[in-house]
Order: structure tokens, then C-alpha cells, then sequence
């Protein structure tokens, strides 16, 4: 599954049928915090459009570094740009990694020095090598005005290249993260290279907006609020807030304990928290499901999915008509799966930061305990000391369209 190294970022596995979606990145980080330079890309108000792709199980963005062409999962649940680079090697070179390399693309050269370290990470079953460069980064976008309209390209972007895999127990598959806020030290992401403020996808017409302000009006519209679960612990904010209810095979799941979903368009199905999967209190097989988050006007927010092509949708839920031959009802099938985390287990983070380095993610030296301010802002989410988690996948999100206002902490699915 996709499930990251404990020495650095937990994501959730791959909840689908496409392997080449199990293999992910790991969060890494430099021996002292990395700040990235001022942008030299005019300000503009107007978002990037960008097209999205299905590639097998997700939508995928296409890209350039230094010119050459890739593709990568368009991931809420990841922070990195990440290329391929083992397709390269005269000893790695396979039909498979060829099969890939049509897919993905393929890294050749070596790029820029960055000034970061190499790291070997672990990334779903994988041990990989990645080794951090620089070099020129754009986005293919739908729309293109120079004047008027934000440009998502990076004259000199911090990228990870992945040189060796040592064991490969599963698919292999390239994520574009976009989840922009880190700790101190953990590699610089694309969204705060790109000085990214809001994104949004609309699934239905394929297109995802990144934006340097707010997607959604502060006053005239009602949102949910996102948790930031670096509090806890976790080295990047995944896009996560607090569920209000949770009904699986149409009956309310009486939770025990609260519980948080994080937003993860890089996964296809959901992922369940262990204790809760293994608990009883829902089946391990799911028919339908419908999630509820509160609002800040007490209003509700539900997403909901199904095995079945033609459900009549509950309250909240627009009802959108598709033909029963829609690609995306294969691509996203409603599976389910468990997935350790470790975010809330006592001393998750106190750890290197998979560096080699004596220092945590967060930049305090290895063993040197979190203040206690941080304890009480993290208990002041109400959340408990180890809530359930559910990674949210595509499956109920792909006829919605989802805006996260990154910076403002909010989030609309309509």
C-alpha cells in the first residue's frame, strides 16, 4: 500500500485495483530548515488551469523539468514533485521500467545540485534511493495569459529523482504532491515554490485551478474547517477535518472515539485507521458510505460512494446524471482497506528525520520533548490523544468539485 516510512510521512495505501498506484513518496528532509527563495514569477490574480488526465485509478497533471515531459497523480496526500529517474540506468533498464517510462516519463541527466542530501526512503514496500536536484519546472495549463493569469512554472524548483529502488514489493507509480505546508526541515513542496494560496478540482470537466488567493469567500459561503495535524506530529498538514457522522451500508457507526478524514485524491478507494478497521464498530465490507463533516455555520458537508453505477443520492448530494459507461465508474470503484498510523502514537516525530541527521522533523535535536504549548493547541482540536482517521480517496469525490483554501484553513465539496 501506500504507506510512507515512520521516520517521516504516513499516507494512506492504495484503496483501488491499480497497482501502479501502490508506491509513493516519503517525506525527507535537509539537516537545517530549508527556505524557499522569493518567487520571480509576477503576482496574478486569475488561477492556472490545468488539465487532469485519467491514468488508472487517478488523474494524473503533466509537467516539464528542464524540458522533459512527465506525468504524476495529482496528490492531495504528498508534498513533492518527484520524476523517475531508475528508467535510466543501463543495468535497471527492463520491459517493465520501459512500460513505465511510457507512462510516467523519464528522468535523463542529472540536473542542478540543490545543496540537499541524498536519502533512502521507504516508500510501500519499496527502499528508494532519491537524490534532490534543481532544474526549470512548468504545468501544462488549459489556459495561458502572461499578463493576466498565474503561471505554474518555477525557474528553479527543488525536485526528488529517484535513483535505486533496492526491493519492490508492489507497482510503481510517480505522485505531483500538493500539499504545500511542512515542517522545518522536510524537503521544500511544489505548492510553496509555486506560492499556491487555494486549488480547486472540478473532476467532471477534468480541470484543477491553483490559485495565489482565496477560492472561497470568507463571508458569503459556508465551509468546513481543516485541522492541522502537524500538531501531532505529522510532518506535512494533509488537507484533514473532523467527521461528524459516518454511515457504512446505509446504518450510522456509532464511533467511539472522535475521527478525522483526510482529503487524498491520490488514493482511489478509502483507507481505515487500523484500531478502527479491527474494531467492530463497521464492516469490513462496504456497499455505500456517506461521511458528514459540521460546517462553521452548523450546516453539513457530506460525500458519499457506492458499488452500485445508479444510487439515488441523500441530502446534500447533487444528483448527477453520467452514462453508465462512464470510465470513472471502473476507475473508482469503492474499496476498502486498513492502514497503520502512527501520527498519535507517544513519541511519533521525535525520530531523525530520515536523514541521518540528530535533529526531528521540526528541527529540535533527537529526544528533546514537544513543548507543551504544542500539546495544548493540539488538544484544543478536541480530537482526543489518538482519533480514527479515514484516508478519503476518489471514489467519493470524482463527481464533486472539492476547493481547499490551503492558507485559510477551509473547504467546500459541491
Amino acid at each position: 500500500g501506500k504507506l510512507r516510512s515512520m521516520r517521516s510521512q504516513l499516507r494512506s495505501p492504495e484503496s483501488g485495483r491499480r497497482a501502479v498506484l501502490a508506491a509513493t513518496t516519503a517525506l525527507t528532509a535537509s539537516l537545517l530548515p530549508f527556505r524557499v527563495p522569493a518567487l520571480a514569477v509576477p503576482f496574478s490574480d486569475l488561477p492556472a488551469v490545468v488539465p487532469l488526465y485519467l491514468c488508472g485509478g487517478a488523474y494524473c497533471l503533466a509537467y516539464a523539468i528542464d524540458e522533459q515531459p512527465f506525468k504524476g497523480v495529482a496528490d492531495t496526500g504528498s508534498p513533492f514533485i518527484l520524476v523517475d529517474g531508475t528508467c535510466s540506468a543501463a543495468d535497471m533498464q527492463t520491459s517493465k521500467t520501459a512500460a513505465l517510462a511510457n507512462i510516467w516519463g523519464c528522468f535523463r541527466g542529472t540536473g542542478q545540485p540543490s545543496g540537499l542530501a541524498d536519502t533512502s526512503e521507504l516508500f510501500g514496500g519499496q527502499d528508494v534511493g532519491v537524490q534532490w536536484r534543481r532544474g526549470a519546472f512548468r504545468l501544462e495549463q488549459l489556459k495561458i495569459d502572461d499578463e493576466l493569469r498565474l503561471m505554474p512554472r518555477i525557474d528553479d524548483a527543488v525536485f526528488g529523482v529517484v535513483r535505486e529502488i533496492t526491493e519492490n514489493r508492489g507497482g510503481s507509480g510517480v505522485f505531483l504532491g500538493l500539499c504545500k505546508r511542512r515542517l522545518p526541515r522536510i524537503r521544500p513542496t511544489l505548492l510553496e515554490q509555486i506560492d499556491v494560496a487555494a486549488l480547486r478540482f472540478d473532476f467532471l470537466k477534468r480541470t484543477l485551478e491553483l490559485s495565489r488567493t482565496s477560492l472561497i469567500p470568507r463571508s458569503a459561503v459556508d465551509a468546513v474547517r481543516l485541522v492541522d495535524l502537524r500538531l501531532a506530529g505529522a510532518p506535512v498538514a494533509n488537507y484533514a477535518c473532523r467527521v461528524d457522522r459516518l454511515y457504512v451500508n446505509g446504518r450510522a457507526v456509532a464511533l467511539d472515539k472522535p475521527c478525522v478524514a483526510v482529503i487524498d485524491t491520490g488514493t482511489t478507494g478509502v483507507s481505515v485507521s487500523d484500531e478502527l478497521f479491527d474494531s467492530g464498530l463497521i464492516p469490513q465490507q462496504w456497499r455505500d458510505a456517506r461521511i458528514e463533516f459540521a460546517t462553521e455555520h452548523r450546516g453539513t458537508c457530506a460525500v458519499e460512494a457506492s458499488v452500485k453505477k445508479r444510487r439515488k443520492p441523500s441530502a446534500g448530494i447533487p444528483a448527477i446524471e453520467l452514462p453508465l459507461d462512464a470510465p470513472e465508474y471502473d476507475e473508482f470503484p469503492l474499496v476498502v482497506s486498513p492502514v497503520h498510523v502512527p501520527w498519535f502514537e507517544p513519541g511519533f516525530g521525535n525520530e531523525e528525520c530520515a536523514d541521518g541527521e540528530p535533529y526531528q522533523c521540526n528541527g529540535r535535536p533527537i529526544g528533546q520533548r514537544k513543548p507543551f504549548l504544542e500539546t495544548l493547541r493540539f488538544r484544543a482540536l478536541g480530537l482526543g490523544p489518538s482519533p480514527h482517521v479515514l484516508f478519503i480517496g476518489m471514489t467519493f469525490l470524482w463527481q464533486r468539485q472539492l476547493t481547499i483554501d490551503i492558507d485559510d484553513g477551509r473547504m467546500t465539496v459541491v
